[in-house]
């Protein structure tokens, strides 16, 4: 909140203080509500009725989203993968050391553009794709435990296996039938044993021919591994969970739950974060809950947003404490409503995002 003189306002910002005034035009006391959306026609009677200024929501301007991580990047980071899973799948000739050569350059590639703007939350809805769901799923995982990365502060070589680990992640999965991995209903325990088998098939195959190091393999083979010690494969606890695995599992399960998948709708951004936070200590780490909070925005600022009031709303502002709780200025209205500080707004929620097209269609709903 900050106090702005009139003659700066200017039509979009959100009152965040009652100001009582005398309309001096009209001759009548008015109240400009907090929550309200200042327009040209409201800041002239301000102007006109000489008041000094008015208290008013500050919005992050530093704080971008990322509209999309670069093309040439992202078309390297899928070549890749898919080359070395073509390699993988080869028992003759196998994963070569130019192929993990390759994605540890693109892992960097994306340590580069993820730490040239501190300040940037990851716009999930953006890095998503729905085709070739493995590769793209690889590169999403990656990008979101980047973000995390850095966020802990790791220092670039432990980002580089870290992104190369989130890249590889699921690459045993090209191993694993077809009609499994497609399959609509819910699979059998023999099918789910197969499945869960993937982690190791991958680590081991890149270890075996001295392809990545202990740190990387670990990452690997543990990022279905929960805090609990209810995870797989080895049903490791805690500490015993290497942090690459520990924050993989998180960007993992995230992605996974806002894809399309064929046995599944996905589900919304909001419904995904609660689930992370539910498992918090359980399945997750909670450190590493929170530096996902701090990094990666469910709905970034400028994201065209479904209110469960029925409105439509722009995002304003994100608060890393309440990241499902950002403050939205409401489309075709003089309204902005701060879900977080304001106990007025507490039981409107976003139900999903909006495509910033003139259909407003849904997405990830």
């Amino acid at each position: 909140m900050v106090f702005v003189k009139t003659e700066d306002l200017a039509a979009g910002m959100c009152i965040a203080r009652n100001i009582n005034f005398y309309d001096s035009s009209n001759k009548t006391a008015q109240t400009f509500e907090a929550g309200r959306k200042l327009t040209d026609v409201a800041i002239t009677q301000l102007r006109t009725s000489n008041v000094d200024g008015v208290y008013v929501d500050t919005v992050k301007s530093e704080v971008r989203m990322i509209s999309s991580i670069n093309q040439q990047i992202r078309s390297e980071a899928i070549s890749g993968i898919h080359s070395l899973a073509d390699n993988f799948m080869n028992s003759e000739k196998g994963v070569q050391k130019g192929d993990v050569e390759s994605i540890s350059n693109t892992a960097q590639n994306l340590i580069d553009s993820l730490s040239s703007h501190k300040d940037i939350l990851v716009n999930i809805a953006d890095i998503k794709m729905y085709d070739d769901y493995t590769y793209h799923h690889s590169l999403s995982v990656a990008i979101m435990a980047l973000a995390i990365g850095i966020e802990l502060g790791f220092p670039n070589n432990m980002l580089n296996e870290l992104g190369v680990a989130g890249l590889l992640h699921d690459v045993g999965k090209v191993s694993v039938p077809i009609e499994i991995i497609t399959k609509p209903g819910r699979l059998t325990k023999e099918e789910f044993e197969v499945v869960r088998m993937h982690p190791v098939y991958a680590a081991q195959h890149l270890k075996e021919r001295n392809l990545v190091n202990d740190n990387i393999f670990k990452g690997i083979i543990q990022h279905h591994e929960k805090m609990d010690g209810t995870g797989y494969p080895y049903k490791l606890s805690g500490k015993q969970i290497h942090p690459y695995a520990r924050i993989l599992a998180v960007a993992d399960v995230y992605d996974a739950l806002t894809s399309n998948r064929p046995y599944r709708i996905p589900n919304p951004p909001n419904e995904a974060i609660e689930f992370i936070m539910a498992g918090n200590e359980t399945h997750f780490d909670e450190q590493i809950i929170r530096a996902f909070l701090r990094k990666v925005a469910p709905f970034p600022v400028g994201a065209k947003v479904k209110l469960s009031n029925g409105e439509n709303a722009t995002v304003l502002k994100n608060y890393p404490d309440a990241p499902l709780r950002p403050m939205v200025s409401v489309t075709d209205s003089a309204k902005c409503y701060n879900l977080y500080m304001d106990t007025t707004y507490h039981n409107i929620v976003i139900t999903g995002l909006l495509e910033n097209k003139d259909n407003m269609r849904l997405i990830n709903m």
